[in-house]
């Protein structure tokens, strides 16, 4: 009401101004002038400052995304500044087929018809042998695109896109636009002189006046980027980009969904007529953003990499297994040094059917049965507990009845007493049972939930599968039994490496990561991924136990095969026969092979774990100590020479006069066997 007495009393004060006026009708006119006049100018105000952002949204309406184009990604380094991935200037041609009326011109030009090169210079009169070379060098560039790709370009007409309306609803629109070659390694000097020389010729040619037609580029590039792979590793774990730029897997996906590698988005924007059509001009440069995305720096060593996959793909080959994983895992830091599953997408290659299935990091998406390479585990809580200790007395009858089922021993039918470290040397089932069942079913679950089984680990990857851990109020006697050598419960590859850093770090779980820093185009570190002690688990005192008796597992165990002269090399092995559903029970032959260990074991620097599921192999080969710990040792021994790390076991001496002499060093590190190695091949 306030609002409607001061209006009244504005205009009551505005026809007393012009009250003195003699002429009513010049009154009337003078106040309709001023009144309109103060009215414009509110309105003037209001869409200048008040309104203002209102109106520059609606006008920004009339511009319409159409066709995207690749910005610039950020690269994603390895932890020694070696390039995993980058972008690359292109160059893209598009055409508009529709528009042009003499087509059969435009493609003469496209295809440097010299009878067309000379009827331009001879209407410019300046036919000699110098400018027909010259015009012909200009126009090389399209020697690039095949006569097959330009009359696709011409069938095809039109490029179809989904554009957002006022209604906030998506409708399809025909553009005149169509990409004729796309990803030209060519410089936009070339493509312009190019483009800028085959338009002039068809212009002037076809007698058509450029400036009154809608679209005046009947022929146009546009400069995007390519995603390059410029060292050729890590596919499972930096992925891959498709056409647009967009990632589809790996680190390329999951740092573009969060916004951290990719730039503004870059699209083609044209203006939109009253019907709704969308074209593209010299105006959509307007839209197009140069800011590109952040760098980022991971935990991988590009060369640890390269030696991973070469390894690999030559044990695929020869055992046609359906996987096979390996990590490197710093056990102190979480910092995944190399990673990789096989069979792997190698960059250089052509994408076929399995181009996905070959992105799969399987490492972290295949869960599997892990067999005994989960009996550590079962000691380590059980030490920790005060439950036994190293060198307690466990009876290990030949069979053990669980329920309804017996279980046997490994001493082919003898009764025989193992203190719990020779336990995990000779990989009794008997023995880690009556160990488990001292510990409890409780407690027992809580230390493998403490050891990061039955949950991810958090890795900046895409896919990662938790495994499968069931409640221990679940368990009955018999499961309770197969758990403790790792039946009844998925894990992945991962997932144990990380376990295994607990056993011999100190008693930590650390987070596993595979991001170190995120850097900005100036090289100003903008975010750094810290390595994260979760909780602890295990004491250190534990820990240093688990040291020397995963050391007896190669130093007169299971795992022999990956014994070395100069190091000492501790882990455990892992036979996990798979269940079949066709036949209803587990198979004889079909296993997962795995080793998990960690070197140099007096100080370990790396945990390495393997997996093999279902090689084709000799039956007599159905172990993990002829799978997994072949392959073990080939890459720890690879990863040491690499490294240069020195030898924790034995050192070479030069001595004065020439002669080398060798010197064993941490003598005390191994324990004493109670009992002789049995033919055992877990």
């Amino acid at each position: 009401m306030k609002l409607f007495y001061r209006i009244k009393h504005f205009i009551s004060k505005l026809y007393n101004f012009i009250k003195p006026f003699k002429d009513d009708r010049l009154n009337l006119f003078i106040f309709i002038s001023i009144f309109l006049f103060v009215a414009y100018s509110a309105k003037l105000l209001s869409l200048s400052h008040f309104n203002r952002n209102f109106w520059i949204h609606l006008v920004e309406k009339q511009f319409e995304g159409a066709i995207k184009v690749a910005s610039e990604r950020g690269k994603i380094f390895d932890r020694n500044g070696i390039p995993l991935a980058a972008s690359e200037k292109v160059i893209s041609f598009y055409i508009r087929p529709t528009e042009a009326e003499d087509k059969e011109l435009l493609l003469k030009i496209l295809l440097r018809k010299p009878e067309v090169i000379k009827k331009y210079l001879r209407e410019k009169g300046s036919l000699t042998p110098e400018n027909v070379k010259k015009i012909t060098q200009r126009l090389e560039v399209f020697s690039l695109i095949s006569d097959e790709e330009i009359n696709k370009a011409y069938e095809k007409k039109y490029t179809i896109v989904k554009v957002k309306g006022d209604n906030g609803k998506h409708k399809e629109i025909k553009v005149p636009f169509v990409w004729l070659k796309k990803d030209l390694s060519i410089s936009r000097k070339k493509a312009f002189k190019a483009v800028s020389t085959a338009l002039r010729i068809y212009y002037t040619l076809s007698g058509e006046n450029r400036f009154r037609k809608k679209y005046p580029d009947l022929l146009g590039y546009i400069s995007e980027f390519q995603r390059v792979y410029p060292y050729s590793v890590g596919s499972v774990i930096v992925g891959v980009t498709n056409k647009m730029g967009e990632g589809l897997s790996g680190l390329e996906f999951i740092l573009e969904k969060e916004k951290v590698i990719t730039g503004d988005t870059v699209l083609l924007s044209g203006q939109k007529d009253a019907r709704g059509r969308v074209y593209l001009g010299k105006e959509a440069s307007i839209f197009l953003t140069k800011k590109k995305g952040n760098n980022v720096v991971t935990t991988i060593d590009g060369n640890l990499q390269y030696i991973f996959e070469k390894t690999l793909k030559k044990y695929g080959e020869e055992w046609h297994p359906k996987f096979i994983n390996a990590v490197l895992m710093d056990p102190y830091t979480g910092e995944i040094i190399a990673a990789s599953s096989y069979p792997f997408y190698d960059y250089g290659e052509k994408k076929d059917r399995s181009f996905i299935s070959k992105l799969n990091p399987r490492f972290i998406t295949a869960p599997y049965e892990p067999g005994s390479v989960m009996k550590p585990i079962v000691i380590a809580a059980a030490i920790n507990e005060g439950v036994v200790t190293k060198d307690t007395i466990i009876d290990c009858p030949a069979n053990y009845k669980v329920g309804n089922k017996v279980f046997h021993n490994e001493f082919h039918g003898r009764n025989v007493k193992l203190r719990t470290w020779e336990i995990i040397q000779y990989s009794d089932n008997v023995g880690v049972i009556k160990v488990v069942q001292k510990l409890g079913k409780e407690k027992y679950y809580r230390y493998l939930k403490a050891f990061g089984f039955g949950s991810k680990t958090g890795i900046d990857l895409p896919g990662e599968n938790s495994g499968k851990l069931r409640n221990w109020k679940k368990w009955r006697d018999v499961e309770f039994a197969t758990l403790a050598f790792g039946h009844n419960i998925l894990t992945t590859t991962l997932q144990l490496a990380a376990a295994y850093s607990v056993l011999v770090n100190g008693g930590y779980y650390v987070k596993p990561k595979i991001l170190s820093a995120i850097v900005d185009e100036k090289g100003k570190i903008l975010k750094r991924f810290p390595s994260i002690k979760e909780r602890r688990v295990i004491s250190e005192k534990t820990s240093k136990i688990m040291r020397r008796i995963l050391t007896m597992v190669v130093e007169g165990g299971t795992g022999t095969g990956t014994k070395f002269q100069n190091f000492f090399v501790g882990g455990k092995t892992g036979t996990a026969l798979k269940y079949d559903p066709q036949i209803r029970q587990y198979s004889k032959s079909k296993i997962t092979a795995t080793f998990v260990g960690a070197f140099p074991m007096t100080n370990p620097r790396y945990v390495l774990a393997v997996t093999v599921d279902e090689p084709k192999v000799p039956k007599n080969m159905l172990w993990a100590s002829k799978i997994a710990v072949p392959l073990f040792r080939e890459l720890s021994e690879r990863v040491l020479l690499y490294e240069r790390v020195a030898p924790d076991k034995r050192e070479y001496i030069l001595m004065k006069n020439g002669e080398i002499v060798s010197k064993e060093i941490n003598q005390d590190f191994i324990l004493k066997n109670g009992i002789q190695s049995s033919k055992i091949s877990h």
